[in-house]
């Protein structure tokens, strides 16, 4: 009977029970302090000079799914796409359009008044145009961070500084030796690109993430983040919502990566409402990358490869 309370004593002494779970990593409330570290998350990946991949585009359109299936080489030290604009569908069974379409162009005062079409559009030889894009792709949140921004307050600064938010952070340096906050200048805001809230922590496939919403306050269509979920434990960017993308669809996409050889991709981009391309209506529209994998160089770059340099850029912050 001693010994077992003694016993007790010592459990109750180390602060629990032989079968207590591991604490859970606190959780932060500022919304700026974990965007600053997704950022610096973003900054810690390394990947290869040279990254090969395949584009996969799907939709349906009038109950039928469709797929194309584009090769493409990523050069990571010079931001250029090197992309096969023509699919293996494509090779394996070149389109040979039938039929025609016709266009009414009613004019008054050589002023057309409206184009009407008549007849049944060709199949869309590149459902969603020609996807130039990279897997590796960080939508403008691996912003190179100076050397000397070393710890999260001044990350944070420099966030709400970039953001324009009207309550930055005050660093050791403004404040006087007894206390007191110095007076540097009188600051008003024009401009603020976004605001940055946090709706809560939700759970991802089985994870726990930080929700955060960003609001821009102007160009809604070049500021284009919406929605993050950021993994609570190593701030890593599980999903996004972006209110356009490359083909300036005009609907949200939901973006979500994965871990391939410890470094972070996109995974998917897949459009939340019906596509409208041409005379094409998709009622579901999803790009995937699959086969990611370091390359070597292609040497040369043949004429097989439409080449450009930075495709769809975020806009300054």
């Amino acid at each position: 009977m001693v010994r077992t309370a003694a016993l007790g004593l010592f459990v109750l002494l180390l602060g629990g029970t032989a079968g207590a779970a591991t604490a859970t990593p606190s959780t932060l409330s500022d919304p700026y302090q974990i965007y600053a570290r997704t950022r610096t998350a973003w900054e810690s990946q390394r990947y290869p000079d040279y990254l090969a991949y395949t584009i996969h585009v799907e939709v349906d359109e009038g109950g039928v799914h469709k797929s194309k299936h584009y090769h493409a080489v990523y050069e990571q030290p010079n931001g250029k796409i090197h992309l096969i604009a023509v699919s293996d569908e494509e090779i394996a069974q070149p389109p040979a359009p039938t039929g025609m379409t016709i266009h009414l162009l009613p004019k008054r005062q050589n002023a057309t008044l409206i184009d009407k079409r008549v007849g049944h559009p060709d199949e869309a030889v590149d459902y969603l145009g020609i996807p130039m894009l990279s897997p590796n792709y960080s939508f403008g949140l691996g912003i190179p961070q100076p050397d000397e921004l070393a710890s999260d307050a001044e990350l944070i600064a420099q966030i709400r500084s970039e953001y324009h938010d009207p309550a930055p952070v005050v660093k050791p340096a403004q404040v006087d030796s007894d206390g007191k906050l110095k007076s540097i200048a009188a600051i008003t805001v024009i401009a603020r690109r976004y605001r940055i809230e946090l709706a809560g922590i939700e759970t991802i496939e089985g994870t726990s993430c930080y929700h955060l919403v960003l609001y821009p306050s102007r160009e809604p269509q070049r500021f284009r983040l919406r929605d993050l979920w950021i993994d609570v434990e190593n701030y890593q960017t599980r999903r996004l919502l972006a209110a356009n993308n490359f083909m300036n669809s005009k609907v949200p996409w939901l973006v979500t990566f994965a871990d391939v050889g410890g470094a972070r991709y996109i995974e998917s981009e897949v459009a939340q409402a019906p596509v409208v391309m041409g005379g094409h209506r998709y009622e579901h529209a999803q790009i995937s990358f699959e086969e990611v994998a370091p390359a070597a160089r292609p040497v040369p770059f043949d004429s097989r490869f439409l080449t450009s340099e930075n495709i769809l850029r975020e806009p300054p912050l």
